[in-house]
C-alpha cells in the first residue's frame, strides 16, 4: 500500500488532504502539534486502519518507519506574526 506523510494533517487543507488520500487507497499518516490545527477535523479518521495520527512538532526531529511515497509539508501557522 502506497503511504503519504502530511504535516499539518489536522488543519483545514491537512485534513481535505488526508480524506482525499484516503479515499485514493493510500496509507496516511498526519503529524500535526495542533497549534492551529484541531483533532476534531480528522476525528472520523481514527477507527480507520489506513490513519495514523502523531502528535508532534515538525521543528523537532522525527523518524516515521518504513517506506513514504510522499511527504506534503502543510505544518505552518495559518497567519504568523513574524
Amino acid at each position: 500500500m502506497r503511504r503519504v506523510l502530511i504535516t499539518g494533517g489536522a488543519g483545514f487543507l491537512g485534513s481535505h488532504l488526508c480524506d482525499r488520500f484516503i479515499k485514493e487507497g493510500y496509507h496516511v499518516i498526519a503529524m500535526d502539534n495542533l497549534l492551529t490545527g484541531n483533532k476534531d477535523n480528522i476525528a472520523h479518521l481514527f477507527p480507520l486502519e489506513q490513519f495514523e495520527f502523531y502528535y508532534h512538532d515538525v521543528t523537532k526531529f522525527v523518524h516515521v518507519p518504513g517506506h513514504l511515497d510522499y511527504i506534503l509539508h502543510f505544518a505552518s501557522p495559518a497567519s504568523p506574526i513574524d
